[in-house]
């Protein structure tokens, strides 16, 4: 059970979450289809993921400037600038002016926009919430953020169907002016910031690399680099099945059905991971045959393109594999890295596969536009595959002992 949240600015960022996770799977779905639908090809639509998935990388980069902004100001402003950017594109569509160009330029602004937007208001929570407060806190905003993402991109779909692409953009205007209004009701001393630390350019830069590079110096962990060097190669496979989805699909409905079925899997598939049955089988095991059924499922979907129920459901099966992976991979390094160097180990694990993904994109989008959809989501699935193949060869993955006996198998207090 979770503990009640008595605190008005906690729920002010909570449903701006909401809200903006709405507008959000209204924009991402619309711009997408209609890029590949006014192009007709699926290397366009990569390149779009490809520019929008590269700005993650934004992220990284940018991440030590949030304590040293006016963070109240910032969701403020990213909302109402977010708000004005979108109707340029329902604008430039009634003047007769609009092309797919367009969207692929005003995607990446606003997503590069957004990349701080949710780590801002995960700032915040430590300076509203007690620390009694804080994990039930984190997890209501994580199942905000991901667990609403499964039925917003649902119903986008049918917003589009009986709307059109244009009623989409004014109503996800509508959601950024709604939030940016919303955080306007932050108390005060949320604009406060770290004024005291005037660190150079140079400097906040040098410690960000000196951070990335210790992060990838834990690597020379055996166990890890195998671990992350298939995950890797898996992110790469899932982003170009994503690039060609549209193509797919073929329809809004049966679009957002996949990406729906893609949160509620990964959401679904975290959840199981805490049974406590699966804390007892070998992690080798869980991460081989876990990715087996991964590509299995994925190949199943590239075969049935003719019939949803079929297609969704494999999709679906495969996320949720996914999602109980991702939580295993990520305790198994929790354990094996020293505490203290936690962060800077998570940060070289999201640099490296935010790295790949947007590359993933592109090969994702030719080979949809040279070969077919179908082609390109057997192929992805097929590296997948080859990724469950290189952990079974190799003997620190193989070996990997269950959750449960981890601490004691390598000595771990």
């Amino acid at each position: 059970m979770f503990k009640m949240i008595k605190n008005k600015d906690f729920y002010v960022l909570l449903l701006g979450r909401l809200i903006t996770n709405f507008g959000d799977s209204l924009y991402a779905i619309a711009s997408t289809l209609l890029v590949y639908q006014m192009s007709g090809s699926t290397v366009y639509s990569g390149i779009t993921l490809f520019l929008t998935s590269s700005t993650a990388i934004v992220q990284l980069l940018l991440s030590p400037i949030l304590d040293k902004i006016n963070m109240k100001k910032f969701l403020i402003l990213s909302q109402l600038i977010q708000a004005i950017l979108i109707l340029i594109i329902p604008a430039l569509y009634y003047l007769e002016r609009l092309t797919f160009y367009h969207i692929m330029i005003i995607m990446p602004i606003i997503s590069l926009i957004n990349q701080l937007v949710y780590p801002g208001q995960i700032s915040l929570l430590p300076k509203i919430l007690s620390k009694d407060e804080l994990v039930t806190g984190n997890s209501l905003m994580t199942m905000a953020y991901q667990g609403s993402n499964a039925i917003f991109d649902t119903l986008a779909g049918f917003v589009i169907s009986a709307f059109g692409f244009m009623m989409v953009f004014y109503v996800d205007s509508v959601t950024f002016l709604l939030t940016g209004i919303l955080f306007c009701f932050l108390s005060k001393k949320l604009s406060q910031y770290n004024k005291s630390e005037k660190t150079s350019k140079e400097n906040v830069i040098k410690n960000h690399f000196d951070s990335l590079k210790e992060g990838l110096s834990l690597f020379k962990d055996s166990r890890i680099f195998a671990l992350v060097f298939g995950v890797v190669f898996i992110n790469f496979s899932a982003t170009s099945i994503s690039a060609v989805l549209p193509a797919f699909a073929k329809d809004e409905i049966f679009y957002s059905l996949m990406l729906a079925t893609m949160g509620a899997g990964v959401l679904i598939g975290s959840l199981f991971a805490g049974f406590p049955k699966l804390k007892d089988i070998s992690l080798g095991k869980l991460y081989i045959y876990g990715i087996i059924i991964v590509a299995a499922s994925w190949m199943g979907v590239s075969f049935y393109h003719f019939n949803i129920k079929i297609a969704v459901g494999l999709y679906g099966l495969g996320w949720f594999v996914v999602g109980i992976v991702n939580v295993y991979a990520q305790t198994m390094v929790q354990i094996i890295v020293p505490a203290e160097r936690i962060g800077s180990a998570m940060a070289a694990m999201v640099g490296i596969s935010t790295f790949m993904a947007p590359l993933g994109a592109l090969l994702g989008g030719y080979l949809g536009e040279y070969l077919s959809s179908s082609k390109a989501i057997f192929i992805a699935s097929v590296i997948i595959l080859l990724v469950a193949i290189y952990w079974t060869i190799n003997k620190n993955i193989r070996k990997l002992p269950a959750i449960n006996n981890f601490n004691e198998a390598f000595n771990y207090d």
